[in-house]
Formats: structure tokens, sequence, C-alpha cells
């Protein structure tokens, strides 16, 4: 079981957060009470506190996921620049990344966070809708998660955190836990109120074509090759334009954006899981195809929110 910790400085607790101070005491700042635990289920980390004093929270510019809050017991207050909301057991909250949220945490409260990297929402969106999504989702800051599936929902993320707190559970393992992941991060999306959401629970769009399906097929098996569109072209029976308006047509990208797209992802999921020790942001950037560190760097900050560096930092 992972251990819980007794946070007798704030600037501990705020560097296993966002490495930045963000945390203040809202009484006497000798008075500071709070307990928690830490796991972690591939891009998602998860956490259990118990706040025994008046704290604010102030995420601001500084965190680049998304981050969810299920209260167990107490009161929490979010004021999310639009309007201030009090959330409690059953009504829960959704963070968007760099949201310039201000949050205060009263005593006697319980809570699981959930933080998620944004690149894994975003590309779960992309894939539901057959477009690229390149804005944060817009989530509206309250779920209700007493009635229906979403308390099925719930009931999957409070099993997700209770294995992650277990060391050596299996689904800490990504072949076993990243579909655990997966569908945790869609049901969000598919009942959570956000401007997608009608498309999300739509019927499902018609299937590409078997040589476009082909041809995506050879991406995702071979996104580490130096894979050319004619090449693709070729060994999908397919003219190169043919091939570039049946990506455009279905996924709404060219052929080398969605390789470009498959490479980013395979990057940083490396760089998440890699030893900063042993390896270097330019060995993964060239394993996977981009000869640019500049503009690896680049596209990883764009779409992940944080340079690659950071990411390999962040590795436990």
């Amino acid at each position: 079981m992972q251990p819980w910790t007794t946070v007798a400085k704030l600037g501990d607790f705020q560097v296993r957060c966002c490495d930045q101070p963000h945390i203040k005491p809202l009484s006497d700042p000798d008075s500071i009470s709070l307990t928690h635990r830490v796991g972690r289920i591939g891009p998602l980390t998860i956490g259990e506190l118990i706040v025994g004093s008046d704290l604010s929270l102030y995420c601001g510019e500084l965190c680049s996921a998304y981050r969810l809050t299920v209260l167990r017991s107490g009161r929490l207050e979010p004021d999310n620049r639009r309007s201030p909301i009090t959330a409690c057991p059953g009504n829960d909250t959704v963070y968007q990344p760099r949201g310039g949220t201000l949050s205060r945490w009263a005593a006697g409260t319980r809570m699981i966070t959930v933080k998620i990297d944004h690149g894994v929402v975003d590309d779960a969106l992309s894939d539901v809708l057959g477009r690229q999504v390149t804005a944060n989702i817009d989530f509206q800051p309250t779920v209700c998660t007493t009635t229906g599936a979403v308390r099925g929902w719930l009931d999957m993320l409070l099993m997700l955190a209770e294995q992650s707190f277990q060391p050596g559970s299996m689904l800490t393992h990504p072949l076993v836990g990243m579909p655990y992941v997966d569908g945790l991060v869609r049901g969000l999306l598919f009942f959570a109120d956000h401007p997608h959401r009608d498309a999300v629970a739509a019927e499902p769009k018609t299937i590409a074509p078997r040589t476009v399906r082909a041809a995506i097929d050879i991406i995702e098996a071979e996104a580490h090759l130096p894979l050319t569109v004619s090449e693709l072209a070729a060994r999908t029976h397919l003219s190169v334009r043919g091939l570039q308006e049946g990506f455009r047509r279905y996924l709404g990208i060219s052929p080398m954006a969605y390789l470009r797209k498959v490479r980013l992802s395979r990057a940083h999921r490396m760089l998440q899981q890699s030893d900063p020790s042993t390896t270097t942001v330019a060995s993964v950037a060239y394993q996977w195809a981009f000869t640019n560190l500049g503009r690896f760097a680049a596209a990883h900050t764009a779409r992940y929110g944080e340079a690659p560096a950071v990411t390999l930092r962040r590795t436990r």
C-alpha cells in the first residue's frame, strides 16, 4: 500500500504537484495540516488528500494537465473565472489546462485528485471526432456523479485510484493499465458537458475505406521508419492524390500529418517511461524520426504543454 505522507512544509507538497509554489494557508501557517498519498497509472497521476486546515490552491498558468477532483467528504470552493461554485460529494469538478482556477479547501475535506496529461484527452477526442483537436476542451466546471452510467464511471475511477496505491499492481503496467485509462478518458468525454459532447455521443461515423485503413495500419506499425507518402500510396494501391484525399476526407489531415502525430505521441510516451539518467531527449527524438531537435521540442511543447526535457525529468 502506498504510504501516507504528512506535509510538514507546503513546499514539499508543491514540488510533487506542479513544481512551483501555488498553495497557501488561509489560517495560521504554523497549523498546516495536510496528508496525502500519490500513485500513477500511465498518464494518470492520482492522489488522495486529507485536508486538516483551510488552504487555497491556485492553478493559474502552472498546470498543463486536465484535473479532476472527486470529493469524498467536506467542501471545495473553486472559482474558475466563470462563476464561484461549491463542490460537494456527488458534485465533482473538472479543471482545464492553464485555466486560472483558484480553489479553497475547507478543513475536514477528503478528496481524490486525478491529473491527466492533456495530450491523452485531446488525442482521445480527436480519435472520436475523426479530426485533430488543437484547442483545450472547454469542460463545464462541475459534474454530477451520483446517477446512472456516471456512477459506474466513478466506481471505475476509484478502483484505478486504489490500484495505483498498491505497489506492484498489474494495472500500473502499461500493457494492462492503458486500456482502463483509455476507457476512463473516453467516459469523461461521453458524460461531461463540453462543446463536443453531442458529437461524442452521436452514432459512429462511416468507417474509412479499406485502403485508407491499410495506410493507417502501416503508419501505426512502422512510425519509426522513414515512410513517405509515395511509399504509402504504392503499398495501398492508391495514387498519392487519392491517398491524400482519403485521409483528408476521413481524418481531416494529410497522411504525413497523421504520421507526425503518431510519432510525437510515441516519443512523448517514451519520454514518460524512460530513465532520465540513461536516456536523452535527442535519442528519443531520433528514434521516432525527428531529425531537427528544435522542431521536435516546439511540436512537443505545443502539443503537451511542456518541453520534452521537462517530461523526461518527471519520470520517477
